[in-house]
């Protein structure tokens, strides 16, 4: 799951989700992005269990591993939107190599169709 999935996917107000899908657009994955995001959603979280009355430990046991797996997950997010990035840069070098070889192709072409007339 990517962390634009994440984040487009969480119970936040749409301003909220529009400025972080606009930070991950325009930063990428940055610690500084995903610090963001983790408060954003962290945030969200605290504030439903405030509306509930509830007073949230953060040395019990359940939260510390709540806040694990969150980290991981948003951490094998990471990765993978990173991995996307790269594969979709690697995909767009490849087209672009192809699209300059057939437009080699095509002036060398005109410029023999020019000399033989």
């Amino acid at each position: 799951m990517s962390l634009q999935t994440i984040v487009t996917n969480a119970p936040l107000a749409e301003d909220v989700r529009a400025y972080l899908l606009e930070r991950i657009e325009k930063e990428g994955a940055t610690a500084d992005v995903l610090a963001t995001v983790k408060e954003a959603l962290q945030a969200y979280i605290d504030a439903g269990f405030k509306s509930e009355g509830i007073e949230v430990n953060a040395k019990d046991p359940v939260v510390v591993t709540a806040q694990q797996a969150f980290a991981e997950e948003v951490a094998e997010a990471t990765a993978e939107f990173t991995e996307e990035t790269e594969n979709l840069a690697i995909d767009a070098a490849v087209e672009q190599a192809k699209a300059n070889k057939a437009l080699d192709r095509l002036q060398a072409n005109t410029v023999r169709a020019q000399m033989a007339t």
